[in-house]
């Protein structure tokens, strides 16, 4: 499931089992990109897209500074695990896992 933030709320999805978060900004080419990708991943993760500029209160939910874009923080129940890399994504589509 891929849910694109429209308020700065992601607090309400923080309890999901599988969670992605996807900081994204609108002219980042490479955001544009994984966008499509994203869909393709199995349901059993809660994905969730939020905009770098817009959503400041969702971005304190990801540790340190953010420095370049797309940034994917993965967490499970709440808890942060760590970042994960474009690639991942791409390798986790095959295996249908992160």
């Amino acid at each position: 499931m891929v849910i694109e933030l429209k308020e700065d709320k992601l607090a309400d999805y923080m309890s999901a089992e599988r969670l992605l978060v996807v900081v994204s900004v609108d002219w980042c080419g490479s955001c544009k990109k994984i966008k499509p990708k994203l869909y393709e991943i199995d349901d059993k993760f809660t994905i969730v897209i939020i905009d770098g500029e817009r959503h400041l209160r969702s971005m304190k939910f990801l540790p340190g500074k953010t420095s370049s874009y797309p940034r994917l923080g993965y967490y499970e129940k709440g808890y942060y695990i760590g970042d994960v890399s474009q690639v991942d994504v791409h390798n986790g589509l095959k295996n249908k896992e992160i």
